[in-house]
């Protein structure tokens, strides 16, 4: 929750400092210039936030319509292990994957994501495990172990379809609901066309990360 409080109290500061920026008129000239430029910014801040959380938000309460049979290949995104255990966010991704995976049988499955901090395995091997566990056959599960952040989850996943000669590939991502926008955004960059399925997580931690989503699409922007 440390990323939303924090939101919070950056907004509640700048309605602050401009609330008494514009009481003040003892500004002189030079500190208007810099009032207005503070205010212009703020709002196109505020403009552009609330735009880029309504197509998070389309994205995430839209139901897609697609061919299954036309998807070549499942993506699993990764979300984080404690030690070998997939996390909250993680399990949700797993649950919604291991649902279509098993109505669909013919479909193999990349699952993506490497090592960090305070995890003993590679996120891609806690999910593989949880899969095969539960059903899914050994032989369609393919480990994308390297990737540490979306943009790699999807570059390596991509490199890995090259490799196995799936041209062109159709590709089912399924993520949190909150992170399939920028996901498809960033799988159309590596020449993947892609679908979305968000798992479920817990109601604060959608919440805090809805709002982390919009920097996430602004830094990939601008990168």
């Amino acid at each position: 929750m440390s990323f939303g409080v924090l939101f919070i109290i950056g907004n509640v500061l700048a309605v602050v400092i401009i609330s008494w920026l514009l009481k003040n008129k003892l500004l002189s000239l030079k500190f208007v210039f810099v009032r207005k430029l503070i205010i212009f910014g703020y709002v196109l801040f505020l403009l552009s936030f609330i735009s880029v959380e309504g197509l998070i938000l389309k994205e995430a309460y839209s139901k897609e319509n697609y061919n299954k049979k036309e998807i070549d290949f499942v993506v699993i995104l990764g979300a984080g292990l404690r030690g070998e255990e997939p996390s909250k966010t993680l399990q949700g991704r797993l649950d919604a994957g291991l649902e279509f995976l098993l109505d669909n049988r013919e479909i193999p499955v990349i699952v993506s994501g490497g090592q960090g901090p305070g995890e003993t395995i590679t996120e891609a091997e806690a999910m593989g495990t949880f899969l095969v566990e539960n059903g899914v056959e050994k032989g369609r599960v393919y480990y994308e172990s390297l990737s540490t952040d979306t943009n790699e989850n999807l570059k390596f996943s991509s490199e890995m379809l090259t490799r196995l000669g799936v041209n062109k590939p159709k590709i089912l991502i399924i993520t949190s609901d909150y992170h399939l926008f920028r996901a498809k955004l960033l799988a159309e960059e590596y020449g993947l066309t892609p679908y979305g399925l968000g798992g479920d997580s817990p109601f604060f931690v959608k919440v805090n990360y809805y709002i982390r989503e919009y920097f996430g699409v602004v830094k990939d922007f601008v990168l």
